[in-house]
């Protein structure tokens, strides 16, 4: 249940508008809102978007968990393993860095599940608390690594689309590799099987081998988006979502000629589209789980997929992107700035 700190809140509740001291459980959030769209950021872990609603329809766009935001307050010291990211994972969106995937070892450090900014608590800063524009600042330093990450969110009056702005700079004089992305999670209501994932034509499609025994693609060879094959030699449309109970699948696309994807949900007459600068973040990422997996942390509970953008590959954590040659490299006291979007789209 939320609850309110002694933070002063301004008195306005019309146009772009932002609220402070808001407490989910023991996890602090900020809710920035216009006309048409509240979004609210969970500043206690990882400056996670728990909930993006689209106001006119009360459609949210951020899947969540069957159990949501639990609202437990953080571990001091998490461990290097799967547990510390999916115990409390609400669902949502989050920032990956700098290992996207399962636990792993850098530089003699290990690492847990998508660690570890998502897992940490953030600070915020309000850039501009207006009736034209509301813009919030997060920021954290890792632990493990000497970084600091920023994601600024931006939202104008009577918009549909919210900006998004991640900054990561190496405050070492060491050159450091990272795996870094955006883990956009789309589930129910939004998400149905009448849904349609549009992405950039000719890309490419890396399939993911780890889980050969229960994935759909039947070969390990490149293809095509959309149309893949399963063991049989059919025709599986990954554009299109399958019926509750289809096998999960993790796929990466590639080769994308632009760093764009849309949502489409027909009944539900809206659209979600995501742009971001395909250069710095040059795979797509599509992680699907459709209710098969009955072993934890989904026990057959939920159907959702995640559509990530990312600077590497695959999720078997940032010692397989290096060996790839896919991991980002940070020179020394070096700055990279990725830029995104999140629009809501009337069909």
């Amino acid at each position: 249940m939320a609850k309110f700190s002694k933070v002063p809140l301004k008195a306005r509740n019309f146009g772009c508008r932002i609220t402070q001291g808001v407490f989910l459980g023991d996890l602090e959030a900020v809710v920035i809102e216009n006309q048409k769209l509240r979004i609210t950021i969970l500043a206690g872990r990882g400056a996670d978007v728990v909930e993006f609603l689209y106001k006119p329809t009360d459609m949210d766009f951020a899947w969540q968990t069957t159990t949501g935001v639990r609202g437990n307050a953080l571990e001091r010291k998490p461990k290097p393993d799967v547990a510390s990211f999916v115990d409390e994972y609400p669902g949502g969106w989050q920032t990956i860095f700098p290992n996207g995937g399962i636990p792993t070892k850098y530089k003699g450090i290990k690492m847990g599940q998508h660690a570890e900014v998502a897992i940490l608590p953030w600070s915020h800063e309000i850039l501009s608390d207006t009736p034209e524009i509301a813009s919030v600042k997060f920021t954290v330093l890792t632990k493990k690594f000497p970084y600091r990450v920023e994601k600024t969110f931006t939202l104008h009056s009577d918009s549909m689309k919210c900006d998004i702005e991640e900054k990561i700079t190496n405050l070492s004089n060491e050159e450091l590799e990272a795996m870094w992305g955006v883990h956009f999670t789309f589930g129910p209501p939004f998400l149905t099987e009448e849904s349609r994932i549009i992405a950039p034509e000719n890309s490419e499609v890396i399939a993911d081998t780890s889980e050969t025994s229960t994935r759909r693609v039947g070969g390990t060879k490149n293809f095509p988006w959309p149309i893949g094959s399963d063991k049989k030699g059919n025709d599986i449309d990954f554009s299109a979502l399958p019926p509750k109970g289809t096998p999960s699948e993790m796929l990466y696309l590639h080769k994308l000629s632009t760093g764009k994807y849309r949502v489409e949900t027909a009944s539900a007459g809206l659209a979600a589209e995501v742009s971001w600068d395909v250069d710095l973040f040059p795979y797509l990422w599509y992680w699907q789980e459709y209710g098969y997996s009955k072993k934890r942390p989904w026990y057959g509970k939920h159907y959702n997929i995640g559509l990530e953008p990312f600077s590497s590959y695959p999720t078997a954590g940032l010692s397989e992107s290096v060996k790839n040659g896919t991991s980002i490299t940070f020179p020394p006291n070096s700055v990279k700035i990725q830029k995104l979007s999140f629009e809501v789209i009337e069909l």
